[in-house]
């Protein structure tokens, strides 16, 4: 009797499994008994945590474990699930992450000083591989406490070929002589504490953001906000975001949040270390980014998309410095617009460079802006800014505040006549001066003019300025006398949208006369 009790219960077990259980959560906690590859996926339960030592993975740093992975990958995408990795080392070749699948590191999060219990979880890349180790195929991922380690492979650790609404949480990066993070879809998508160290090239970024190429068919990316990126050590360029000529190299709409850079000091790549092509609406809030041998941040759109709000880069808050000058040669210029346009500085600390804070070179657009709230340590003999745009014809900012438009500009609800031309002088009858000539030196905003009334001058109108450009309204005018003829005969303008006449009110008796000059400033 007892033994057919016993075979019962064993026939119901394996009718049990023969019904469908669950593959992923027996794979997580199934009894001891029954082998975890003998479980098959059932899909019905959305509370399914693979774990993936219980399916083979060895986590020893030396055995492979790609199959392994793969295999936990795949059963949790089948029910929606997660993968968890206990702390260990793991081998890994090339896997996928499918859809709506999280992978989980169950070890410390500070996984890059060891690989024991309380070391955390680490994936090491299979020295010889040339695949990417981790690739993000669908939408709806995370990865999660996790690090990934080049080990000898110079593939990138991670690329991101659908990253739509993807979450990256405590990953970090190390050790690949090459691009280590390749975004090439990153759509609505969150990522937080990203960590990527020593990767990267003299010439290959350590990250790269940019659009899948034309045969993936998928849009570009966009929407993008990463908080607390990280990027140390690297030789070269650390970040890229769309920069190259190609159309896949595009990205809109990318916020990065308390973005820290340090770049090699010695023995650098003259490449900028932050490198910013094809973009529209970029902006930086509150960056570190230091160090490097040449620019920290460059601007060179080399494919312009013709979109509304094209360009739009935009640093606010944080600090950029060159290196320190004990350790190298400080670098020439800290920011470098090459080409493309609209560009501002917001309450940024700029310092250490030998050159330009900013340098804008000849074929950049008229959008350039550097808020008064910037402040530029100047080393001696250095500029903060250094640009080489037609003068006449552009917009030219000078520290700490003087500013010279191409444009009437309005200002505190004055419009301001940001004019170049100088205005044209000519004598008034009451002046008396004959064929004297009345001198201007400056423009329709501001500058002198100086005179010398005849023997027979009178009150009244003494000279004209008529203006290279007539403005909408009669600005104001303001006199200020230079010269002490200048101040004792009380002079007074008369002004039109054309022209101001330079009037006094007394005339100064023959042994009083002299040279009068006055300067003036004309506000529209």
């Amino acid at each position: 009797m007892s033994v057919s009790d016993s075979s019962g219960r064993n026939g119901s077990r394996r009718m049990f499994l023969a019904a469908g259980a669950v593959a992923a959560a027996a794979a997580l906690a199934v009894h001891d008994e029954v082998p975890a590859a003998a479980a098959t996926a059932d899909g019905d339960d959305p509370h399914v945590a693979v774990d993936v030592k219980r399916i083979g993975a060895k986590g020893d740093g030396r055995t492979d474990d790609t199959v392994a992975f793969q295999r936990a990958l795949d059963l949790a995408a089948a029910v929606r699930g997660r993968v968890v990795v206990p702390a260990g080392a793991y081998l890994i070749d090339s896997v996928s992450v499918p859809m709506l699948v999280k992978v989980q590191g169950l070890g410390s999060d500070i996984s890059r000083y060891g690989s024991g219990t309380s070391g955390g979880v680490n994936l090491r890349h299979v020295p010889t591989s040339a695949a990417p180790m981790m690739i993000v195929s669908g939408p709806g991922t995370t990865l999660e406490g996790l690090t990934l380690q080049g080990n000898g492979s110079a593939a990138p650790l991670l690329r991101v070929d659908n990253g739509f609404e993807s979450r990256l949480d405590r990953v970090h990066l190390a050790n690949v002589a090459g691009t280590a993070l390749l975004a090439q879809r990153v759509n609505n998508a969150f990522w937080s504490d990203v960590f990527i160290n020593n990767c990267g090239t003299e010439s290959d970024a350590a990250m790269v953001v940019k659009s899948p190429p034309p045969e993936m068919s998928m849009t570009n990316s966009n929407t993008f906000t990463c908080v607390d990126l990280t990027i140390e050590g690297s030789p070269g360029p650390a970040l890229d975001l769309g920069w190259g000529a190609a159309s896949e190299y595009f990205v809109e709409f990318v916020r990065l949040v308390a973005l820290h850079v340090e770049a090699l000091q010695t023995g650098a790549s003259p490449e900028a270390v932050v490198r910013i092509g094809n973009v529209r609406q970029v902006e930086f809030v509150s960056p570190f980014v230091y160090g490097g041998g040449g620019p920290l941040i460059e601007h060179r759109q080399a494919r312009p998309r013709g979109v509304v709000l094209e360009g739009g880069v935009r640093v606010i808050g944080g600090a950029l410095l060159g290196v320190d000058p004990a350790k190298a040669t400080a670098n020439d210029c800290l920011v470098r617009l090459s080409a493309g346009d609209d560009f501002a500085l917001v309450g940024t600390r700029l310092g250490r460079f030998t050159g330009a804070a900013v340098s804008v070179e000849q074929s950049y657009g008229a959008n350039v802006m550097i808020d008064p709230t910037v402040r530029v340590q100047l080393p001696k003999g250095g500029v903060a800014l250094r640009d080489a745009r037609p003068a006449r014809t552009l917009p030219v900012w000078r520290w700490p505040g003087g500013v010279t438009t191409a444009s009437a500009v309005e200002v505190g609800g004055h419009l301001v006549a940001g004019r170049i031309a100088a205005p044209s002088a000519a004598p008034l009858a009451a002046a008396a001066m004959g064929s004297a000539r009345v001198v201007v030196d400056g423009s329709d905003m501001a500058g002198s003019v100086r005179f010398t009334p005849g023997s027979a001058a009178k009150a009244g109108p003494q000279v004209r300025l008529t203006f290279a450009t007539a403005f909408a309204v009669p600005p104001t005018v303001v006199l200020t006398a230079l010269s002490a003829a200048a101040a004792r005969c009380r002079p007074y303008v008369s002004v039109t949208k054309d022209h101001v006449d330079v009037c006094v009110v007394e005339p100064l008796a023959a042994d009083q006369r002299g040279e009068i000059v006055f300067g003036y400033q004309i506000v529209g």
